[in-house]
């Protein structure tokens, strides 16, 4: 999971936004922006800007034995991925949404547990996403 902060990068910015707290959801902590509401369904954490703009969603699971590689797979085929790419055990792809809308995901783990991180309408909130990914923490 260290490896998936070096990953996200590509959001991560400097960014300099408002937050409402940390809020610990037993696997993590992330610092939620004002404006979002997080919600825990299972594995699964919600995270949706309030105007409906952009969401991000945050799964830890096992890998119940499965590779990284064949974890970020299953997902680029039930989620009709494409462009997966690997940097070493982070995985990346994009899709297009239920309502056309392009996401982007990553998935990163290790050999117990798996993450994965879905981000949609990054660009309608840059700063809140970049911020959100560099207070991601493991507990």
């Amino acid at each position: 999971m260290k490896r998936l902060l070096v990953a996200l990068t590509l959001v991560a910015l400097f960014a300099v936004a408002a937050f409402a707290g940390v809020q610990d959801f037993g696997r993590f902590t992330i610092d939620v922006p004002e404006g979002w509401t997080a919600t825990k369904d299972g594995e699964t954490v919600g995270i949706v800007k309030d105007d409906n703009t952009a969401s991000a969603s945050i799964t830890v699971d096992s890998t119940d034995g499965s590779s990284l590689k064949e974890i970020a797979e299953a997902f680029v085929e039930a989620l009709g991925g494409k462009n997966l790419a690997a940097d070493g055990d982070t995985f990346t792809f994009e899709f297009t949404n239920a309502n056309g809308v392009e996401s982007k995901a990553v998935v990163s783990g290790d050999d117990k547990d798996y993450c994965l991180i879905v981000m949609t309408g990054i660009e309608n909130a840059p700063d809140d996403f970049s911020a959100m990914l560099e207070s991601l923490t493991e507990k």
